[in-house]
């Protein structure tokens, strides 16, 4: 399985990795950190279906059918938001859409999904708005 993450819009000729962003801004510990970086190892090596077999990554989420969330224990339940593919390669790659996490069983942001379905939507539109995932 290969993983990527979303990116934002081009400026000055590049693209910020906004899943880093999200991690960035979230403040992780290193103990989060690893606990994120080893379930995305798991999840490269498993694949989508036993991934999901196990419940690592639940869903689809809310009425988004093609929606997912990794399930990270740690200090904070971190739940990025993930989808199958790109469309042109949905079985063999997944992308890291959108940052959130979970208190109280409720994610935060409250409207992760429907922001995670709107970068999917981007990325079936523009390609180079992914890139390859970097561990954080």
């Amino acid at each position: 399985m290969i993983l990527w993450d979303f990116l934002g819009p081009e400026t000055d000729g590049s693209r910020e990795n906004l899943i880093q962003r999200w991690a960035r801004k979230e403040k992780l510990s290193n103990r989060d950190r690893g606990h994120l970086n080893s379930k995305l190892d798991f999840l490269e090596q498993m694949g989508f279906d036993l991934a999901h077999g196990n419940r690592t990554i639940v869903g689809p989420v809310n009425k988004q059918r093609h929606i997912y969330k990794l399930v990270v224990h740690g200090d904070v339940m971190l739940r990025p938001m993930l989808c199958k593919g790109p469309p042109e390669s949905r079985s063999g790659e997944m992308t890291l859409l959108e940052g959130a996490i979970e208190k109280g069983w409720k994610l935060h942001p409250a409207d992760a999904a429907e922001r995670a379905e709107r970068n999917r939507l981007e990325i079936e539109r523009d390609c180079h708005r992914r890139g390859s995932h970097e561990r954080f």
